[in-house]
């Protein structure tokens, strides 16, 4: 278990270094900067009202050694909750909170993908992915060959070469073979400009 601190590093602060860090003045500091806020947040939440009510009666059963640290303690967290609420945090917050039950979907198909070992497999592929230069035009070419493909899948038949030459009057025929005849000149321009 990690051990209690009583200090916040300076650079995680929103706030003054000028304001007392120790003692009672720290605490009136405090509590005179964002009081209002938390009395706001006591109206919300039972469970601060539980906490302060029970400092108020720790500190006062204690001696001035307890006193001081719990006054640290209070301060400390104080500064903790200011350095964490940040409008991005606070806007994250709220995003978590708005949907949530996306999120929770999300986490689930992530651990399904790890649980089955093909998470690691989608980030290799995303990674190859990402490494092609492709753009708008060329994804919907290849959307538009993969459907082919599929459809041909479905509808092939053997064919001789009088159905070839046959097939040469067919519109859709003409529009592929002239597609196919770009890609070629457009590849062979590519292997002699690489020459």
């Amino acid at each position: 278990m990690a051990k209690p601190t009583t200090d916040v590093p300076d650079a995680a602060l929103n706030v003054e270094p000028e304001r007392p860090q120790e003692g009672e003045d720290a605490l009136r500091s405090v509590l005179e900067e964002y009081g209002g806020d938390y009395a706001d947040a006591i109206e919300y939440t039972d469970e601060l009202e539980a906490v302060l009510e029970t400092a108020i009666l720790v500190i006062a059963s204690a001696d001035d050694d307890d006193v001081d640290k719990v006054t640290q303690s209070i301060v400390t967290l104080v500064e903790a909750g200011d350095a964490l609420s940040t409008e991005g945090t606070v806007a994250l917050a709220e995003g978590v909170g708005e949907n949530s039950d996306d999120l929770a979907d999300a986490l689930d198909s992530v651990l399904a993908l790890q649980q089955s070992g093909d998470l690691d497999e989608l980030i290799e592929m995303a990674g190859v992915l990402s490494a092609l230069d492709v753009d708008e035009t060329t994804v919907a070419g290849l959307n538009r060959v993969l459907d082919a493909v599929g459809e041909a899948e479905e509808e092939s038949e053997p064919a001789g070469p009088f159905a070839l030459v046959g097939a040469m009057f067919d519109a859709d025929i003409r529009a592929g073979l002239g597609y196919l005849l770009s890609v070629l000149r457009s590849q062979g321009s590519r292997l002699r400009s690489e020459d």
